[in-house]
């Protein structure tokens, strides 16, 4: 009795070492989500688990549950299995692991895997600083700023959801909860759209809305040190430049000097022509008392003038004209008749329908100067 008890339990170990050997062979198992690990809420997500061939059940386990969360058959590949979530809500949201069942036991878990509900809270801001268009090798820094009190941040790159870089968050001086991502030296690798979102602490999985994207661009850097030949091209163009202005401003001050002159020539132009209107008007008058004068200082006699002046007046002319006269006296048989004229206006005044009609009518007046002689 006692030796079959020890045979049985001897059998129970070989059989249960032999298991353990058997069940490290197996492959370890894949799992993932699609369309990715961030799920908007009460969108569809499918959880895949990849195992071996030899795979009988696969199970999903949910960190924090003793029992597992769901089992499935695996497909007709038998290779893996996939669970189904239809509306994305916070219940979903957690750590999950896979592992499936073979004849020969049970294999490893799986890696981790994060699903995460996103759209849970409204979404923060973001900014890059110094500018998100860059050169490579610069530093720059990503603000993920909100009003909300969150404990943590999370800056991603469109492409690259499985690396999200997380911070915990900052507040100074009653201001906005912050974190600030530092990128000490950029390449064109870093290229990409980036998004960031808020979370509490004590629910890391669930997540807010998106911020809205901002783009970075790095690109190469460039050859700061100058050939020769670019050296020279460039003093070419400085010395060209310089040709081209000083020619403008010589030309500019040639043509303000031909304006002076022309207007100069205008003006004495008008000037001198004043002046020959003025000398012709004054010639006969000073002609004629020039002669007066040369006449009335003859040495060889006396000259007295006498004015005589006879004012005729025909107020009641047809040409409603005036004409004043001067005729020598008859007894001087030297006298000398001159005549001033005078312009005058003739108007006509009609009772016909026509307006009145205005004439400038030339009259003269004749003076008289008589030269008397001493006979001694």
């Amino acid at each position: 009795m006692i030796s079959m008890l020890t045979m049985l339990l001897y059998l129970g170990l070989i059989l249960e070492h032999r298991t353990k050997i058997q069940a490290g062979h197996l492959p370890r198992p894949i799992i993932w989500a699609e369309p990715g690990s961030m799920i908007a809420i009460y969108t569809s997500v499918t959880i895949w688990c990849q195992g071996s061939w030899e795979a009988q059940k696969y199970h999903l386990y949910k960190e924090g549950n003793v029992d597992p969360w769901d089992i499935q058959l695996p497909l007709e590949t038998r290779n893996k299995a996939k669970f189904n979530i239809r509306y994305m809500t916070t219940t979903y949201a957690d750590t999950y692991k896979c592992y499936y069942e073979s004849a020969a036991g049970f294999s490893e878990h799986s890696d981790a895997m994060e699903l995460v509900m996103t759209g849970a809270y409204t979404n923060p801001s973001l900014s890059v600083w110094p500018s998100s268009d860059v050169i490579s090798g610069v530093s720059i820094a990503f603000k993920c700023s909100s009003s909300m009190g969150f404990g943590r941040f999370i800056l991603i790159q469109d492409g690259k959801d499985s690396f999200p870089w997380t911070l915990d968050s900052q507040r100074h001086d009653n201001q906005s909860f912050h974190a600030t991502f530092v990128l000490d030296t950029v390449t064109p690798n870093h290229n990409g759209t980036f998004r960031c979102y808020g979370s509490f602490r004590n629910e890391p999985h669930l997540w807010s809305k998106s911020s809205d994207p901002l783009i970075l661009m790095v690109s190469e850097t460039k050859n700061q040190s100058p050939t020769h030949t670019e050296d020279g091209l460039t003093t070419y163009q400085k010395i060209l430049t310089g040709v081209l202005v000083s020619f403008l401003l010589l030309l500019l001050l040639l043509l303000l000097l031909i304006l002076i002159r022309y207007r100069y020539s205008c003006k004495k132009k008008a000037t001198q022509r004043d002046a020959n209107l003025q000398v012709t008007s004054g010639v006969p008058e000073t002609t004629y008392r020039d002669r007066l004068h040369q006449k009335s200082s003859s040495p060889d006699a006396t000259i007295n003038e006498k004015h005589l002046y006879d004012s005729v007046k025909n107020t009641h002319s047809e040409d409603n004209g005036e004409l004043d006269s001067w005729s020598p006296s008859d007894k001087d048989p030297h006298g000398i008749v001159y005549a001033q004229v005078k312009p005058s206006r003739l108007r006509k005044d009609t009772t016909s329908w026509r307006p009145k009609e205005t004439q400038v009518v030339t009259y003269a007046q004749f003076c008289s100067r008589t030269q008397e002689y001493d006979n001694h």
